[in-house]
This record gives C-alpha cells, structure tokens and sequence, in this order.
C-alpha cells in the first residue's frame, strides 16, 4: 500500500484541526479511517512533520552512542580484561552474550593465536628401550 501524499496529510490534520469534527468523520471525508487521522494529528503535534516515517524493525542495539564509546575505550585500556569485567566497568544492564555478540559486530575477536612457533616434536622416551619397560637411573 502507498504512503499518503504530503498535500492529502497536510488537507486530512487542516480538517480535523478546523474544528468540532471526530476523527471518524474526517475519515470518511477523505476515505481514510479514522485511525488514520489520529495518527497524522498525533505525528504532527509531536514531532512537527507529516513525512512519513521509516520504523527500523527488530531489536535495538544494546549499546550505542557514549556507552560504545566508553566500550571501545575500555577494549583498548584493558584488553584482557573479561566480558562480565567489561559489563560491569562500564555499567551496562546487558547480558554476557548480548556484550559478545555487540563486540564481534565491533570487530573484536577474542580467539587465541600462536604467537610463536611451536615447539620441535621430541621423542619423551629413550629410543633404544621397549615400550614399558623400566628406566635405569
């Protein structure tokens, strides 16, 4: 369904606001319901516009804004430090995997590598003795 045009919204709030009308009759004089007028009346007292307006569907960020900042900070200082350690430095009221999840989307990652080479392979028992049998000392 479209949106409705800016000149039909602005016509719909002129009439409801015009006076002594409900909803419902302005409605049916535009052929829109009258959920549709409360809303356009609500959305202008509020926030000043008739645009329509884009929803970002699903669950907000657990952490945005300053507290990101404080986050990155905070990974930077202190980078051995743990994720329940970061949750509470900082004072966030997420849980342990939401704080995870929120850091690989930063690009942090926490798996461990190998920083030097790996030792040589070498032989823990002597090679001229069978397999179980006793050490001489």
């Amino acid at each position: 369904m479209k949106a409705l045009s800016i000149d039909l919204r602005e016509r719909i709030v002129a009439a409801y606001e015009s006076g002594g009308v409900s909803f419902a009759e302005v409605g049916r004089r535009f052929s829109v319901s009258g959920m549709v007028v409360s809303k356009l009346v609500r959305q202008k007292r509020e926030l000043g516009t008739l645009e329509s307006q884009v929803h970002r569907r699903g669950r907000k960020p657990a952490v945005t804004g300053e507290k990101e900042a404080e986050l990155r900070e905070h990974l930077e200082k202190y980078p051995d430090a743990t994720v329940l350690e970061r949750r509470e430095a900082i004072g966030l009221t997420c849980t342990e995997k939401t704080l995870w999840q929120t850091l690989r989307k930063m690009g942090w990652r926490f798996k461990k590598s190998q920083r030097v080479r790996r030792n040589k392979i070498a032989s823990t028992s002597p090679q001229n003795e069978r397999i179980g049998a006793l050490l001489k000392s």
